[in-house]
């Protein structure tokens, strides 16, 4: 599950920058049309009378968004997987900031081109990567809603275990 929402984004970013990156080729994306794909999504319909090339054009441009927000999530949950026992909880004390972290990967991402990407969400994505990269060394601790560490997960173990066999009683290695 996506640590934030189309909804979330459209919120922090606001419509105009989503259009900008969302934009199709034929630049039929218009912020309304966006809203109304959003508002379709969750149960309600689209104003006016839009084309049904308009409403492919919206609906692409959001699932476009959602397929990010879910691929920014795995990511971070990447570097979660070995200190956190995942999903988290949604009324988890690092939810806000995981929220927080999704969506600026998200930005970038969707980003994909020079026309539309900043030096600002690049510095942005850089310091929320290098803040996970702290999570997933442990240098960073993540803080349930308790004010204590969540449930750690199993991690990841590698490598091999002590032998109790006596490998001497072999001989040498030639």
């Amino acid at each position: 599950m996506p640590y934030a929402t189309a909804s979330d984004y459209l919120q922090r970013y606001g419509l105009d920058e989503a259009v900008g990156l969302l934009a199709d080729e034929q630049r039929l994306l218009t912020s309304q049309l966006l809203q109304d794909a959003l508002a379709v999504a969750e149960g309600g319909s689209w104003t006016g009378s839009p084309t049904p090339a308009e409403q492919d054009a919206a609906t692409a441009a959001l699932d476009r968004l959602q397929r990010q927000l879910a691929a920014s999530s795995n990511f971070i949950d990447g570097y979660l997987r070995g200190v956190a026992a995942l999903p988290l909880a949604a009324d988890d004390a690092n939810a806000g900031t995981l929220a927080d972290c999704c969506l600026a990967l998200a930005r970038v991402g969707l980003a994909d081109d020079s026309d539309n990407a900043t030096e600002r969400m690049d510095k942005t994505a850089e310091t929320w990567r290098a803040w996970l990269k702290d999570v997933a060394a442990r240098r960073v601790t993540l803080v349930g809603s308790s004010g204590n560490a969540p449930a750690a997960s199993g991690g990841v173990r590698s490598g091999q275990a002590a032998s109790a066999y006596n490998w001497q009683a072999f001989g040498a290695i030639r």
